[in-house]
This record gives structure tokens, C-alpha cells and sequence, in this order.
């Protein structure tokens, strides 16, 4: 039986290897089933990254509101403590005047 199956296999392949056109048939199905397999790796690539820009669009949105909101906090401070140097200032020139 063992026999019989390897001359079967060995039959097949000398065919196979004897006809060029089915060579050919059997490369392209195989290139098909790689490009196939090529493109459904490429698509899951594709929604992972579709996933990844529209998560971080919304925390770099999320970020730059944030920002906006702090240098508008900030540029508040620094305006009264510069408000807050200017009248020090006055106070300390005027504090001199009346020691002297």
C-alpha cells in the first residue's frame, strides 16, 4: 500500500514536472494565495492604524485646548506680577526720597 502511494506521488510529480503549463497554473495559484494572504495582513496593519491617528487627533485636540487655556492663565500672571514689580518699584524709589 506504502508502495503504491509513493509511486502515485512520484507519477503526479513527473507530470506535473513534465507539463510546463500546469507549472505555470500552480505558480500563479500560489502567488495568488501569497498576495491574498499579503492583503488581508495589509488591511488589519491599515485599521490599526486608522485606529491609532483618530485616537491621538483627539488627545492632541484634547492637549492644544488645554494649552491655550493655560498660556491664557499664564500671560494673566505674568501681567499682575509685572503690574505688581512696577508699583514695588515706585514704592521702594519712594520710600528712598522720604529717607533721605
Amino acid at each position: 500500500m506504502k508502495v503504491a502511494v509513493c509511486i502515485a506521488s512520484i507519477a503526479a510529480a513527473t507530470s506535473e514536472a513534465a507539463n510546463p503549463i500546469r507549472r505555470v497554473v500552480s505558480l500563479l495559484q500560489s502567488m495568488q494565495t501569497k498576495i491574498e494572504a499579503e492583503g488581508e495582513k495589509q488591511d488589519k496593519l491599515f485599521a490599526k492604524f486608522q485606529c491609532y491617528c483618530e485616537s491621538n487627533t483627539a488627545k492632541l485636540a484634547d492637549s492644544i485646548s488645554s494649552a491655550k487655556s493655560t498660556l491664557e492663565s499664564l500671560s494673566t500672571d505674568i501681567e499682575s506680577a509685572t503690574q505688581d514689580r512696577t508699583q514695588t518699584a515706585a514704592d521702594l524709589a519712594d520710600a528712598n526720597e522720604s529717607r533721605e
